[in-house]
């Protein structure tokens, strides 16, 4: 993709960034969704924010646009090798640190929760979000994920994939791309009880520990979901 020849009103969001990662980095600096919302046009979810699209674009025009190494060149990737990495990368962060931000998080809102409430709040939707990425996540690997590498394989023998596995697979992945959606809306939610994950003046070390956690939880999910969305998903897609 030459960055040259985006059109404001046709490029989307996460078209721009699976051709180039360094591309989130401006996406999270003017607020912009890469991940749930990357179907949407850049002219498009710079109007929501009330942000000027060409400035945006000349930011993106500014980043390396070819010198994106192997490892970070997921467009690239095959399908089996992403399940694997999504798998090993980001499905094994979110349950490791899900535990140990529930630790800080209950902490913080037995402790602040009476004179701070929104650390109830911050607490109860994180736990929310955690239960609802570990049965997202089963249902990836259990399901999902399996169906992808199934009809690859039938492909990959010259066989043509009967019509129920591709319907099944078509509705896992929208089923998917539902939850995403449903998790990106929680963690929305969690950015906007933090202020934008800042913690107050007089707080601890272990509220700002949360803070930063939750904020490093937030920039994962947006690989993840990136990840699969406009990435895996897409390849599935042009399976069916």
């Amino acid at each position: 993709m030459n960055p040259d020849t985006f059109q404001p009103d046709q490029t989307t969001v996460g078209e721009v960034v699976a051709k180039n990662y360094h591309a989130a980095g401006i996406f999270k600096e003017y607020g912009l969704d890469f991940c749930c919302g990357g179907g949407e046009t850049i002219a498009s979810a710079c109007a929501k924010r009330e942000i000027d699209a060409d400035e945006v674009i000349s930011k993106l025009r500014s980043i390396p646009w070819n010198s994106v190494s192997a490892g970070e060149n997921f467009q690239a990737w095959e399908p089996s090798y992403l399940i694997d990495h999504i798998v090993e990368r980001h499905h094994r962060f979110v349950r490791e640190k899900s535990l140990e931000i529930e630790g800080y998080a209950a902490k913080v809102a037995r402790v602040h929760g009476e004179r701070h409430p929104e650390n109830i709040e911050i607490y109860n939707t994180f736990m929310a979000l955690a239960a609802e990425m570990e049965s997202h996540m089963n249902d990836e690997e259990q399901r999902a994920f399996p169906l992808i590498q199934s009809v690859i394989d039938e492909r990959a023998s010259g066989k043509v994939p009967g019509e129920e596995m591709l319907k099944a697979l078509r509705e896992e992945l929208d089923q998917m791309v539902s939850e995403h959606e449903e998790a990106g809306d929680l963690m929305a939610k969690i950015r906007e009880l933090t202020r934008d994950f800042n913690p107050p003046a007089e707080a601890c070390a272990t509220w700002r520990i949360l803070y930063q956690n939750l904020e490093g939880f937030e920039d994962d999910l947006h690989k993840h979901v990136h990840l699969e969305n406009n990435i895996l998903f897409r390849k599935a897609e042009k399976l069916l």
